[in-house]
């Protein structure tokens, strides 16, 4: 019998078997001190200005024996490139042996978050105040973030609402609910800053937790009806008083969600399905016994009222940054899911091509409920600039509270980038000198506000302590040329 040739090529490496959750007690390090371990009591390149005292004020909220480590940890993300993992944070701010104590720290985030948010809020009011109608738009949306593994805590398949060319319709990992407040700026539009989010578990994923944690199934209505509370509660005990706009997607259009926020006097602004149950408005029975009807009697049916090519009218309004006229039908309705009467606005984008927004506050014109559904786009681009940019979900830890404080890091990180830089200008943001095929007049990207901030870091870094006096013009070149490679 011939024997086989043995093949040149190496054995191929077998899997290893997929390592299980364990409930290993870190506290018994603590057993053993080590006399050699550094800590870290500063970031190598601090943060510094109006965005260093914000986060001072952020750090407050938490046990006044970790608080410290916060201002750390937000320097080194801003210095992060490349694939932004927690361990990279870390690096960058000079983190030493006590490593450990840092990932604690971004649970101590997660569990309070809401309280961490308040400062900045706070900063907000203060600085800002209500719009022009002298209102708050605060919008509502949820987006999923991609994970792996087994042992990643609240991780589970999601729908994918932006799928590439390789995806699918559905996604492993989490999903998140984000409320943000839109404010519009002078030069650059309607801006979304994120004050805080919740991570939605579902049903199977808490039932394969409850062994290991205590976390209570909530719907994404629950949680957005929540943080609507929470946003409420803090402006209120801010002393504003202003009319607070609710906006978000249609997902959200449930009676859970939307009758507790009118009945607190908030005004919701969002979209209709084509199919929505709609009755007209009752005729009035004023002088007749019995309790007046709250719908109507006959049906109201959008896609004939779309159809219909009478009664369109044109309008003018602000969107996304410039004026578009379309065509739009209005009239009044009575819905089961707002308990009342509600303006609906049909508008079409194309001929053949409409879409119905609903608002709860009849007396609000067409332009302004067009104007603020589109500002409810920025939400959107905050989504791109928090995972493209700041790497929201590539933190690599598996505690769900955890992730909960690194997601809200990134969202807060967006926050106070776009406020350190709200009143500088184009030239002031960004120098398009070494790059002359750049278009001078293209606005500022959220990349060009970061950048600016980290360079500022290095170069108060450095130049403090190489002092490098005036007389050095080609040290001082040299350097800037590094900086401007490194951030």
């Amino acid at each position: 019998m011939v024997k086989r040739k043995r093949s040149s090529r190496s054995r191929q490496v077998q899997q290893v078997p997929k390592s299980k959750f364990t409930n290993k007690d870190k506290r018994k390090r603590l057993d053993t001190p080590n006399g050699q371990r550094r800590s870290t009591d500063h970031a190598s390149a601090p943060l510094g200005g109006a965005i260093a005292t914000l986060i001072d004020a952020m750090s407050q909220m938490l046990d006044r024996r970790i608080r410290f480590r916060v201002p750390i940890v937000l320097a080194g993300a801003m210095l992060a490139g490349g694939r932004r993992t927690a361990a990279s944070w870390f690096r960058c701010a000079g983190v030493l042996d006590d490593w450990d104590r840092f990932y604690d720290l971004l649970q101590a985030i997660g569990k309070n978050a809401a309280l961490m948010m308040l400062p900045l809020l706070t900063e907000i009011v203060r600085r800002f105040g209500p719009d022009q109608h002298g209102c708050w738009k605060i919008g509502l949306d949820d987006s999923p973030t991609k994970r792996f593994g087994p042992c990643v805590e609240g991780a589970n398949i999601h729908h994918n609402p932006t799928p590439g060319p390789g995806d699918g319709k559905w996604i492993y990992g989490h999903s998140w609910v984000c409320l943000s407040v839109l404010l519009r700026h002078s030069r650059f539009g309607v801006i979304a800053l994120p004050l805080l989010s919740y991570l939605y578990v579902r049903k199977v994923g808490v039932e394969a937790m409850k062994a290991r944690i205590d976390w209570e199934f909530r719907t994404k209505h629950e949680l957005a009806l929540e943080l609507y509370h929470k946003i409420i509660k803090a402006l209120r005990s801010l002393n504003s008083k202003a009319l607070i706009i609710a906006v978000f997607d249609g997902a959200y259009l449930a009676a859970a969600l939307v009758r507790p926020l009118v009945d607190e006097g908030v005004v919701v602004v969002t979209r209709l399905r084509c199919n929505a149950k709609l009755f007209d408005v009752p005729p009035s029975t004023e002088g007749k016994r019995g309790r007046p009807r709250k719908y109507g009697r006959n049906r109201i049916n959008l896609k004939k009222r779309a159809e219909n090519r009478r009664g369109w009218q044109t309008i003018s309004y602000a969107s996304r940054g410039k004026i578009v006229e379309r065509h739009y039908k209005t009239f009044l309705a009575t819905s089961p899911i707002f308990g009342g009467q509600i303006r609906v606005v049909l508008l079409e984008y194309s001929k053949g091509q409409w879409a119905a927004y609903v608002c709860s506050d009849c007396s609000m014109g067409v332009e302004r409920i067009l104007e603020t559904v589109a500002d409810r786009w920025s939400i959107e681009e905050q989504f791109h600039d928090v995972k493209e940019l700041w790497g929201a979900g590539e933190q690599q830890v598996r505690n769900i509270w955890s992730s909960i404080g690194c997601w809200n890091i990134c969202s807060w990180l967006y926050t106070l980038v776009e406020l350190e830089c709200w009143d500088d200008s184009s030239e002031e943001l960004v120098d398009r000198q070494d790059r002359p095929w750049d278009d001078p007049t293209r606005r500022p990207s959220h990349n060009d506000r970061r950048r600016k901030i980290a360079r500022k870091m290095l170069r108060e870094t450095f130049f403090r302590d190489l002092e490098i006096s005036q007389y050095k013009p080609k040290i001082r070149t040299r350097i800037e040329q590094l900086l401007s490679l490194a951030a």
